[in-house]
């Protein structure tokens, strides 16, 4: 029988009183067992620890029996009332320190809600931890790569959900969850193309999207209902109730659809997300594949009943493999080549709360979970940055208190009381910070949500969190970073001090590497943001071997039917006398809008290469350079069962007479195969994070597909006036579709979304180390220039310029800059090399104007940082300087 969490009642026992922990302790085991049955183990246990740091709170506390020494409160609220004057006297370095750490803590906590949202992905459904994506494993050829054994996709087939949901009695509910595909959608005057999604009436039972109106019970258990969320039912209804209206959707010709339901928007951090939802039978051809095992079209979650057995569900699975797919796998098996001890596919299952962060297989907004532990990481470096601050700038003021030290030693004070006093101060300081670091989090969120493409809002939730983050966090600085100075100080002795033997120098040691690792770490940083930003800049203005400029891509909106090519040449011909069009093509997709990829075996060696239907217009409108032969004619009949195919398709295939030659793609034996006519260049048909590959353009729409794409070129400066005559063209020629365009300069350009993301964060990183450690600098530059105050003050009286003493200050920054960047240049070229720019089959080279640049701006910020001390060092008054000493 489950039990509530021991450390917390323990804990929460020693604070109560006792007359009030048994009433406290029956109450929260009452409500955790109730939760235990609606809402699982693991849930109750969270709710448990929740309902318990609520009663520690003062008018409990106080009721205890333990309480505080009222010496030891006096003491504290003096050692407060100390820190507030020490920090009142010397307010530049108190500001400098707070506004260090504070900077530092905003990052951490902005970093912190990164995370916190990373890991919140789909736990909002109650029944989360019942609901399980099942997956494919397999083998598509032989490959005894043991770290990459399958092929893994959620795609299954269209019968799997009914017949586990039928035969397999864990499973309570299934669901088929198809959705992407976009479709024209009609109410009233509204036309628009939306994203439909093809679902079970099970997926209102198994998910927690909160209803707005409709009877849950009642969705889709019609042919003809759809559900709509909240944003579509403002964007074709405004504020009329749309329950029982109609839209009008094109799934494979018009039909009519009854909204029965509407549910609100997905949260952000849903990894399903849907607009229109209507019943899996509307999908093409649904009959004919609900008969087929041997499609992969469908993702599919079950939910299994409450205690099932997940090992026992796993087995079975493999049963439903064995009974209705042994036939096929053992004929795929043979074709493959196969070991007969090498299970060739098997059934698998991700959790529904992992999904998120399983980046193992496509699904929407996955994300790679190390992109968590380097912004944990980077949290971290910022704050050690910051706490090193500290360090320092305590350091340089500690002779100015050795006074203070000496009297409160000779009057009584033992060692632990300085310590204690001065990691008060320390703490106070901190929470002082802390305060500056929440409002700076605050006005940095939407900026951070802007680089990061998150949608964090705070609530009361993770605002709850977050202080229990935040006070921890200030805690373990301030105590830490306050460990050395609060032991330095309390270590002078009062002797010494009283006698005016201490010496007024600052013993800089410690401050001195810790400086120099503050900067090895900001010249990291600086050299990686620098290589992100020339690695985007690199794909941005790389030659991808077509031109993208001044291209706009029109979906046909008319599915793959002939009606869709006859369209394209209707646009091309009201477009034909047009000045500001170049030119007008219809292809099957354009370059990041999906593919098609063939594979087939040729003299016993199996080879795949990319396919694209595509009209004579396509190399021409593009740009793609044609190397031998020549480019698809509409006048020439057998053009279309011709190919065009590109060098790296030559070179797989070992031609060197390619005009020569026959692809028997189709691995037709009765036949050559398609007689290829002409060879393009290399281009990058898909984003530079991939080689190029073997890759073939054909019009044969028979067997490659129909147009759902066209591409038609602009004249330079022609905008706005060559969209209006485009969209006119189209509306003629395509009556009753939505006309909606995108620019394929900026579709190539979203590819990189993700990576851009990561350049902005670290270009934020950066900032924020250097502005700490440009204060770290500014502090160990005052340290210096107090040690020196007597050398100075006996050079000028010697009649050395302000040059010679400006340049004897600041000297050692130049070679504690050259001696960080050394160290920093390594290290930074094994991360980037290592993680960010191994992503890329195409990429910069780490040359040294990226380390030349980078250690100019270290030394750059450097110099301006530690300016105001040497400037102050060169102007000061010998006479009382060497007075002072």
């Amino acid at each position: 029988m489950h039990q509530p969490p021991k450390f917390i009642q323990s804990l929460l026992a020693k604070i109560c009183p006792e007359y009030l922990w048994e009433g406290i302790a029956g109450d929260l085991e009452e409500q955790f067992y109730y939760d235990i049955e609606e809402l699982g183990y693991k849930r109750a246990k969270q709710n448990y620890f929740w309902n318990a740091v609520k009663f520690i709170r003062p008018e409990i506390l106080l009721r205890n029996k333990f309480k505080l020494k009222i010496n030891n409160t006096i003491m504290i609220t003096n050692y407060i009332k100390i820190a507030g004057r020490h920090m009142a006297r010397r307010k530049l370095f108190t500001f400098i320190n707070a506004f260090g750490l504070s900077i530092g803590l905003a990052f951490a906590l902005l970093i912190y809600l990164y995370i916190q949202d990373e890991h919140s992905f789909d736990k909002f459904h109650a029944n989360a931890e019942r609901i399980y994506r099942v997956e494919e494993y397999a083998y598509r050829a032989w490959d005894p790569d043991p770290e990459n054994p399958y092929i893994q996709s959620p795609w299954l087939q269209t019968p799997f959900a009914p017949t586990v949901k039928e035969e397999l009695a864990e499973v309570e509910f299934a669901a088929r969850f198809d959705t992407g595909e976009e479709y024209v959608v009609k109410s009233g005057k509204k036309i628009f193309t939306e994203p439909i999604t093809f679902t079970d009436p099970d997926f209102f039972k198994m998910f927690s999207f909160p209803i707005v109106s409709g009877n849950q019970n009642e969705f889709l258990k019609e042919k003809h209902h759809a559900i709509i969320t909240e944003a579509m039912a403002k964007k074709y209804f405004n504020d009329v109730d749309p329950l029982g209206a109609t839209l009008l959707i094109d799934i494979d010709g018009e039909k009519e659809f009854e909204v029965v339901g509407v549910m609100q928007n997905p949260p952000a951090n849903s990894s399903l997300y849907f607009d229109i939802l209507v019943n899996q039978t509307h999908r093409f051809n649904y009959e004919r594949s609900l008969a087929n095992w041997s499609s992969f079209n469908t993702p599919t979650f079950v939910q299994l009943r409450k205690g099932a057995d997940y090992a026992q569900f796993f087995d079975n699975l493999q049963g439903i493999r064995d009974k209705y797919m042994s036939e096929r796998l053992a004929r795929s098996k043979e074709r493959y080549s196969i070991p007969d001890d090498v299970t060739q596919f098997e059934y698998h299952t991700t959790r529904l709360d992992n999904i998120h962060l399983n980046n193992n297989m496509y699904w929407h907004k996955v994300s790679d979970p190390q992109y968590s532990y380097i912004l944990g990481a980077l949290a971290l470096l910022i704050t050690i940055i910051a706490a090193i601050n500290y360090i320092s700038l305590a350091l340089t003021t500690s002779t100015l208190r050795s006074t203070e030290v000496g009297v409160r030693k000779s009057i009584g004070a033992s060692k632990n009381q300085l310590i204690s006093q001065f990691a008060v101060e320390s703490v106070v300081l901190v929470f002082v910070s802390l305060i500056l670091g929440v409002l700076l989090m605050y006005l940095f969120l939407p900026t951070f949500n802007d680089f990061t493409g998150k949608a964090i809002e705070l609530n009361f939730l993770n605002l709850l969190e977050i202080a229990g983050f935040a006070v921890l966090i200030s805690l373990a600085i301030g105590l830490l970073a306050g460990a050395y100075p609060a032991f330095f100080l309390s270590s002078f002795s009062p002797t010494r001090v009283l006698k005016g033997g201490a010496s007024t120098k600052v013993r800089a040691g410690i401050a001195r590497p810790l400086v120099l690792l503050q900067f090895t770490l900001s010249t990291t940083l600086i050299i990686s943001a620098f290589v992100m930003y020339q690695q985007m800049k690199y794909i941005t203005t790389k030659d991808l071997g077509f031109k993208k400029d001044q291209v706009l891509v029109v979906p046909i909106q008319l599915g793959w039917t002939e009606e869709a090519n006859l369209a394209v040449e209707r646009v091309r011909n009201n477009l034909q006398n047009e000045p500001d069009i170049v030119s007008v093509a219809g292809t099957t997709s354009s370059f990041n809008r999906g593919w098609s990829r063939y594979g087939y075996e040729i003299n016993g060696e199996n080879k795949k290469a990319y396919v694209w239907a595509v009209d004579p217009s396509y190399i021409n409108a593009m740009g793609i350079e044609l190397l031998e032969g020549r480019n698809f004619s509409a006048s020439i009949p057998s053009d279309t069962t011709a190919l065009i195919v590109n060098e790296a398709l030559v070179k797989d295939m070992g031609w060197d007479t390619p005009l020569d030659e026959y692809l028997n793609w189709r691995e037709d034996t009765a036949s050559l195969g398609y007689k290829v006519i002409g060879v393009v260049k290399d281009y990058h048909f898909r984003s530079l994070e991939s080689e190029i590959e073997p890759m073939f353009l054909s019009m044969d729409k028979y067997e490659i597909g129909y147009y759902t794409t066209l591409l038609i070129k602009l004249k330079a400066g022609s905008l706005p006036g060559a969209l209006d005559k485009v969209e006119e063209a189209f509306n003629e020629s395509i009556p009753d579709k939505p006309f909606e365009y995108t620019f394929l300069d900026e579709d190539i350009q979203s590819q990189y979304a993700s990576f851009e993301r990561w350049m902005n964060i670290m270009g934020l990183a950066t900032i924020f180390a250097l502005l700490i450690s440009g204060l770290g600098l500014f502090g160990l530059a005052g340290i210096n220039v107090v040690n020196r105050m007597k050398e100075i003050g006996i050079r000028k009286v010697f009649g050395a310029p302000v040059s010679s003493i400006f340049i004897l200050v600041n000297k050692q920054f130049v070679l504690m800059a050259l001696i960080a960047f050394i160290i920093a240049a390594p290290l930074a070229s094994y991360l980037m090399n290592n993680w960010w720019l191994g992503d890329f089959q195409f990429k910069i080279e780490m040359g040294w104007p990226i380390y030349v640049v980078s250690f100019l701006i270290g030394l750059t910020v450097a110099l301006l940082t530690v300016t105001y001390h040497g400037i102050r060092a060169a102007r000061l008054n010998p006479t009382s300087t060497l007075r002072y000493e």
